[in-house]
Formats: structure tokens, C-alpha cells, sequence
């Protein structure tokens, strides 16, 4: 008799694993009303794309502001409520939005650059993070997607310009790099 546990027969998701300010809208520092929401142009076209391809869209984001005291996490909830209205006109979809509201002082598991997000997301949603890209414009994005074997993408917007000047050589070999969402969709072809 086998007494080797059996595979599941469910096929893992792939998943584009999305920073929110700087990358699904524009940055703000402390965006803290969906007024402030902005969608970077062609980032929907872009994005249905990605969904089209067979990519799970899921939203990892730290936003300390709650922590702060800038805005509630109702706030967060509302806003988050428009970005998916936003984007509903051009048929996309976020799976879930994961937010960690903590103080960085906190050093909470799931703030990133921890990969703690990642790894709940691709739990729940049976996503193989190795066949998944993980889009940021900031170094903790970076950081959270090679801890977790995701394949990192920066985006020169928001503070990816000065993430860019930080990467090491080593991390640099390992990023894909684009000026806007919009050229990410080169990924989908390779």
C-alpha cells in the first residue's frame, strides 16, 4: 500500500500580485480619500489583459496611515471599494485586496518587505507563487517577492525611480523593470 500522500488533483492559480499606490493608482502619500484615485493610463487595459491570461489580480498593500491615525480602515475599505469600481468599466477584477495597517515600528508579520501577504494569498487561492509576478514601485515590494520566490517587477512610477538607483547588482539581475503597467503585458508574451 502507498503511504505517499496524494497530490491534489486542483490545478495551482497563477496570480500579478499588485502594490496599490504607484502602481494600480497613482502615488499619493497617505491617499486617504477615494477623491485622491487616480488610475495610471492604460493600467486597465493592462490589467485586463493580465486577468484575459489567466492571472489571479490580487492587491498586497501597507498602509501605516491607519496606524498613524491619518484615516481609518473603513477609509481604506471605501477607497478600495473605488479603485474596483474604476476598473470594473474596463471588465477587471481584484480577487482581494491584503492590507497591513500596522506602524512599521510594530514590526508585525505581515508588512512588507515580509512575504507573510503573499504566502496567505497564494494559501487561499491555491496560486503557485513561483508562476506569479509580484508588481511594485518600492523596495519592500522588491524585497517581499524574492523572499517568497515570486518574480519581482518594478515599476519606474511613484518611488520607482528611486527603488531602481537602490537595487544591488545581484537583486537588479533578478527584476524586471518598465516604465508603466502598461509594458508589463511584455511578461505575458515570454
Amino acid at each position: 500500500m502507498n503511504s505517499q500522500p496524494k497530490k491534489s488533483s486542483i490545478q495551482s492559480e497563477k496570480a500579478l500580485f499588485l502594490d496599490r499606490d504607484g502602481v494600480i493608482v497613482d502615488y499619493v502619500p497617505y491617499l486617504s480619500q477615494p477623491s485622491q484615485v487616480q488610475i495610471p493610463q492604460k493600467a486597465g487595459e493592462a490589467l485586463k489583459k493580465w486577468q484575459d491570461a489567466g492571472y489571479l489580480l490580487i492587491v498586497i498593500t501597507n498602509q501605516s496611515g491607519v496606524g498613524r491615525g491619518y484615516f481609518s480602515m473603513d477609509m481604506v475599505d471605501l477607497i478600495h471599494k473605488h479603485i474596483r469600481d474604476e476598473y470594473s468599466a474596463f471588465g477587471v477584477r481584484f480577487e482581494e485586496f491584503f492590507v497591513c495597517p500596522h506602524l512599521p515600528s510594530i514590526q508585525c508579520k505581515c508588512r512588507k518587505p515580509s512575504p507573510n501577504m503573499l504566502f496567505q494569498a497564494s494559501q487561499k487561492y491555491n496560486i503557485d507563487i513561483e508562476r506569479s509576478f509580484f508588481v511594485g514601485d518600492a523596495s519592500s515590494d522588491i524585497e517581499c517577492a524574492i523572499s517568497a520566490g515570486c518574480n519581482p517587477v518594478l515599476l519606474l512610477t511613484g518611488r520607482g525611480s528611486s527603488t531602481s538607483r537602490m537595487l544591488c547588482d545581484n537583486d537588479r539581475k533578478l527584476v524586471s523593470i518598465f516604465n508603466s503597467l502598461s509594458e508589463t503585458i511584455e511578461l505575458i508574451k515570454n
